[in-house]
């Protein structure tokens, strides 16, 4: 059976939709891509709720784009009353985030069943 997915691997836990990344390593055009695929699941399946693990190894991309992307996931989901958690980031993952002034617009968690816990209230 192919996978659905190209660059993310999706389980469904519930009404929460666990997405991982399946390659640490992305160059612009592969984030695009994946940023289309995680948008998919939001407008063909009907995720309100995302899981997205950001490691627990480093993370090897153009963050500029990247974070673009997750702020415009976010904002998707933000306007289907859903919610985005981010698990397994690096301290130098979210230091990213802290530099570019983006940590407060994002939740993060420290593992995926926190991020279920969070996203089960």
């Amino acid at each position: 059976m192919e996978r659905p997915y190209r660059h993310i691997d999706v389980e469904r836990r519930n009404d929460v939709f666990c997405v991982r990344f399946c390659s640490q390593r992305m160059e612009e055009d592969v984030i695009g891509d994946m940023a289309d695929e995680l948008t998919s699941l939001i407008t063909d399946l009907g995720c309100r709720k995302m899981a997205l693990s950001l490691g627990p190894k480093e993370m090897d991309v153009l963050y500029s784009v990247f974070l673009a992307k997750l702020l415009m996931v976010q904002r998707r989901l933000a306007e289907k009353g859903g919610a985005l958690k981010l698990c397994d980031a690096s301290p130098q993952t979210i230091e990213v985030f802290e530099a570019c002034r983006l940590k407060s617009h994002f939740h993060f968690v420290p593992d995926e069943a926190s991020a279920l816990a969070a996203l089960a209230k």
